[in-house]
């Protein structure tokens, strides 16, 4: 794929080329609790290969594309994209304000040691 997905819409089509069909099919056979199992193999190649460990926002639209929809955390990014994924895959509707809720709550218990 020449180019990075700079959004999450671009994301969407980025996935469609880099996995093979028969990766599509197991993946759309997946159920949504199965998502995580992606976690360290399609999400460690999109954040590694995407920009998402970027230090400088400025460098990788990815990452401020996901940082301005709210999110904190590479992993958290990484996880919403294939959960995105899945559910327009699967015709269901977007859970990206849950999953940026759910992030932005973690962290901020984090900081705060909780």
């Amino acid at each position: 794929m020449p180019n990075k997905p700079r959004t999450l819409d671009e994301c969407m089509t980025a996935l469609t080329e880099v996995l093979s069909p028969e990766d599509q099919v197991d993946f759309l056979k997946a159920s949504a609790n199965d998502l995580i199992m992606y976690h360290h193999d399609l999400g460690r190649w999109i954040r590694n290969n995407w920009g998402l460990w970027e230090p400088d926002a400025e460098k990788s639209p990815l990452l401020k594309h996901m940082k301005e929809l709210g999110f904190i955390h590479p992993d958290d990014m990484s996880q919403a994209i294939i959960t995105e994924f899945w559910n327009r895959m699967n015709n269901q509707p977007s859970e990206l304000e849950k999953d940026i809720e759910k992030s932005v709550k973690y962290w901020k218990e984090i900081k705060n040691g909780s």
